[in-house]
């Protein structure tokens, strides 16, 4: 059998080294999850990143809702007998100077405020887990006694003509939302029996008025909107955690990548031509890199921010321009004690000139320590990210980082943990992965691992 390369050697290592090869997938799956966040979200979540469910705020993990964004329809058409108002057996709309208006389903848009306030307006019954003895705690259901039996209990004319038309005041309206007939209307059956409510006039005419006469009849219909899952449940405005999380990989991923890749390639152009040319320019610039390891890392980030502003691109040159202190001594140590082999030495008497003989000789040989300290530099990138995000300083809203989710999740960590839980955990379990993969890399390029 052929004798394998020092680069299948290196790889059969890292592959042998169980951790390692796990946190490369691991890390891998993470990444690419992150790159796709777009496309999970609209075809498999079907909630986008700042879609917000102000019915839903700081739900739990598990709640169903209607996706606003990016709606599907289950096929469902008996909602259109509650729509169709004048029994005409079509949906009109008109097209006036202000746009195009569609009476039966902007009823359908004012009832669904209905829906939306009412726990918050009607509950008022007493529950069992009052924080402050005296302060109303509602117990998050509607009973028959709180359900609002006439037009005069709302405080909206425009909500109560549309309730009122819909046939939803008093008993009949309550005996429609009250599909289990425990007696009680919780908010999933709220969410539930009215998905009609949320049928948006833009979207059904763009999508299902085929041949453009602003009419959609039966036959066009979609249908009701499916439900879908929040599997990590929602933050403070209602949004969809783990559409989030996977959006604040592709923010974390990319701003650790790109900026260990502005320290890599600082660190390694001014190690290399420090340790190449040595004596009084190697003091000098070894002296510049110990001034600068002096100053605190984060002031000197923060200094960078406020300077050229806050914004994304900024946060990963100023992390990058200031993390390849560490890799500018690697790579020097490496310059320094290459400079003298005989291979280089047989260059310089070929007449090879410097430049090449550093970038096509030497570094080639640094490649492995250089590979390795730039995986680890990866996790103390997006650590320093999160810790920015935690002040303020990194990401900003509506983009979301695991910085942010964790600084958003902290502060309500008490009453919502799982806030806090699904990006903490994931940020950790990442972090692991990584210092992984760059103790499995540094074990296969180091011979003295055979």
């Amino acid at each position: 059998m052929a004798d394998r390369s020092p680069t299948r050697e290196a790889f059969l290592r890292f592959r042998a080294n169980r951790r390692a090869w796990f946190g490369a997938w691991f890390v891998g799956v993470v990444g690419v999850c992150g790159l796709l966040a777009p496309v999970i979200s609209q075809h498999v979540l079907h909630f986008s990143e700042d879609e917000q469910h102000t019915f839903w705020v700081f739900a739990p993990p598990g709640t169903q809702d209607v996706a606003i964004d990016y709606p599907t329809y289950d096929g469902d058409k008996s909602a259109f007998v509650r729509l169709d108002l004048n029994r005409d057996g079509k949906l009109t709309c008109a097209r006036t100077a202000t746009g195009v208006h569609c009476p039966e389903l902007e009823t359908a848009w004012w009832a669904e405020r209905f829906f939306a306030f009412l726990h918050d307006l009607k509950d008022t019954a007493q529950g069992h887990d009052a924080p402050v003895a005296g302060k109303r705690a509602p117990d998050g259901r509607i009973s028959p006694e709180e359900y609002p039996q006439q037009p005069s209990d709302w405080h909206d004319p425009r909500v109560a003509d549309a309730v009122q038309r819909l046939g939803l005041f008093g008993p009949p309206g309550f005996a429609l939302l009250d599909a289990d007939h425990d007696g009680f209307i919780s908010r999933q059956e709220v969410i539930s029996q009215t998905r009609w409510s949320r049928l948006q006039q833009n979207q059904l005419l763009r999508a299902f008025d085929v041949n453009g006469d602003l009419a959609i009849d039966r036959g066009e219909f979609p249908g009701q909107p499916e439900l879908h899952t929040m599997w990590l449940g929602t933050d403070q405005k209602g949004r969809d955690l783990l559409a989030r999380l996977l959006f604040g990989a592709r923010v974390s991923l990319a701003i650790a990548l790109l900026a260990t890749l502005i320290s890599v390639l600082i660190g390694v152009s001014y190690g290399a031509l420090s340790g190449w040319l040595g004596g009084r320019w190697d003091e000098l610039m070894m002296r510049i890199v110990d001034v600068l390891y002096g100053l605190p890392f984060l002031f000197l980030v923060i200094l960078l921010l406020v300077v050229a502003g806050r914004s994304t691109v900024n946060l990963f040159v100023a992390l990058g321009a200031v993390s390849w202190l560490s890799m500018a001594r690697i790579v020097r140590g490496q310059v320094l004690s290459l400079r003298r082999r005989p291979f280089v030495e047989a260059a310089v008497a070929m007449g090879v000139g410097q430049a090449r003989i550093l970038w096509r000789h030497i570094l080639p040989n640094a490649l492995g320590p250089i590979v390795v300290y730039a995986t680890l530099s990866v996790p103390a990138v997006i650590i320093e990210e999160a810790f920015l995000s935690f002040l303020g300083l990194g990401v900003q809203p509506p983009a979301a980082s695991w910085g942010t989710l964790i600084s958003e999740g902290a502060r309500l960590m008490a009453q919502h943990p799982w806030l806090i839980l699904y990006p903490g955990t994931l940020l950790t379990l990442t972090l692991f992965a990584l210092h992984f993969v760059g103790d499995g890399l540094r074990d296969a390029v180091d011979p003295r691992g055979d």
